[in-house]
């Protein structure tokens, strides 16, 4: 590819992007919702629940059949001619259970497994929507890193420009130009890392949309810190019932104890209620008989007496698996409640860090102001300058950071609590400038 060629493909992506409008949060998970495969394969679960509840209650509905055969019979007889003849027979029989709880049971298993798809498919939301916070603001925190770096050294450069000819003046040591210059050495290695970074952060986000990502909208201001979250036993109390994840293990253990009762049904005896009507003229050992209509209705009781001893297995198994289905939950509950305890502490740190970041950007500046008279006036070195500059650049990239891990904090702290929703999603938003970068 000509040099030519490649400047003119700069210029058309420079102009391109700027003709675009950033894209906000909120857009990017709409994007998001419409390729995450982990939506679509738990709402298919969701569907093939559904479809499993209809299997286990059509079970208790009326089963209706249909059956027909036709033959052709020979007789020989000793002393009788040969005879052929055909006959037909038509059976249309009825089945309905009036009692049989092992079919129940499986019906409200199927209700519960139904239900737990559909929880797991809200935390699959929740957690789709937390990563996309996390990798949104992860390109944004990638960003200004970088941007932060380049001023640092764009400015580090003029700084170098000023030494080389003061240096060539004989005003300065070569010391100063040494130094300078390593400083500016260190800067490149920084900008190349923080390029990386900003090029990862930006192919996991695309990842996640399943499409290219060209400018973001930025922080307008410092995100607002005056709602407080409140007590955080409020929160752990709500819990069991907030988090989706929990309430599907919840469902998780229904369904288990709907699966004991199943297998338990099995020693119980089944009522079933059945209807026929036959039309035929085959007769006694398939002899010709003229045309009859038969027309029956039964109860039929089957009482179960003893199978080996593989229903008290099935028994005891089921027994076990919700054993292992509470153990689960409680497991579970612990991660999280334990998560949630840390997020709540992550959230107010990173408040009162963002908070101090905040006055330490200003002391800083002032600081860099500060020893650049004493420069120009001859009192101060370079490397005195070097390192207040330095500091003052690394404080807007801490506060920077840290604006950026406040909201990504409050947004994970709610999505353990269960409470990350589209109009929290929706709340960052607010927070974000259209214009972007």
């Amino acid at each position: 590819m000509s040099l030519r060629l490649k400047k003119n493909m700069v210029i058309f992506l420079c102009l391109f992007t700027q003709g675009v409008e950033a894209q906000d949060l909120f857009e990017t998970y709409r994007q998001v919702l419409k390729s995450d495969p982990r939506l679509l394969m738990d709402s298919l679960k969701v569907e093939v629940g559904v479809a499993r509840e209809d299997q286990s209650f059509g079970q208790l509905l009326p089963q209706a059949s249909f059956s027909s055969s036709a033959n052709s019979s020979t007789r020989r007889a000793e002393g009788f001619p040969i005879d052929h003849y055909s006959g037909q027979r038509y059976v249309f029989s009825v089945r309905q259970p009036l009692f049989d709880m092992q079919k129940y049971s499986a019906w409200q298993q199927s209700k519960s497994v139904q239900e737990q798809f559909k929880y797991q498919y809200e935390y699959t939301r929740s957690t789709v929507r937390i990563d996309t916070v996390e990798r949104y603001f992860a390109l944004l925190k990638a960003r200004s890193d970088l941007t932060i770096i380049k001023e640092e050294k764009a400015a580090v450069i003029g700084k170098k420009n000023l030494i080389s000819a003061l240096y060539e003046k004989q005003l300065v040591k070569v010391t100063e130009l040494y130094e300078i210059v390593a400083r500016l050495d260190i800067l490149e290695a920084e900008e190349v890392e923080a390029v990386r970074l900003k090029t990862l952060a930006k192919a996991n986000l695309s990842e996640l949309t399943g499409e290219p990502v060209y400018k973001l909208a930025e922080l307008a201001s410092q995100p607002s810190t005056e709602k407080k979250l409140g007590k955080i036993n409020d929160y752990v109390g709500l819990l069991g019932a907030g988090n989706a994840s929990l309430v599907a293990l919840t469902q998780a253990i229904k369904a288990a104890q709907q699966n004991v009762k199943q297998q338990k049904a099995a020693h119980y005896p089944v009522v079933e209620l059945q209807l026929s009507k036959q039309q035929t003229n085959i007769g006694f050992e398939n002899s010709a008989s003229s045309v009859t209509d038969t027309e029956v209705m039964s109860v039929n009781l089957s009482v179960p007496i003893f199978s080996g001893g593989a229903t008290t297995a099935r028994i005891y198994e089921a027994t076990q698996q919700l054993k292992i289905a509470k153990a689960g939950y409680d497991q579970e509950y612990r991660r999280i409640r334990k998560e949630l305890e840390d997020e709540y502490l992550n959230v107010s740190s990173t408040k009162r860090k963002v908070e101090a970041l905040e006055k330490s950007v200003e002391s800083a500046e002032k600081a860099y102001q500060a020893i650049e008279k004493s420069f120009k006036y001859g009192i101060a070195t370079i490397s005195e300058v070097l390192d207040l500059q330095q500091l003052h650049l690394q404080s807007k990239q801490n506060f920077q950071q840290a604006k950026y891990d406040y909201v990504t904090s409050r947004a994970r702290f709610f999505h353990k609590a269960g409470l990350l929703t589209d109009t929290s999603l929706n709340d960052i938003n607010k927070q974000l400038n259209k214009k972007g970068e």
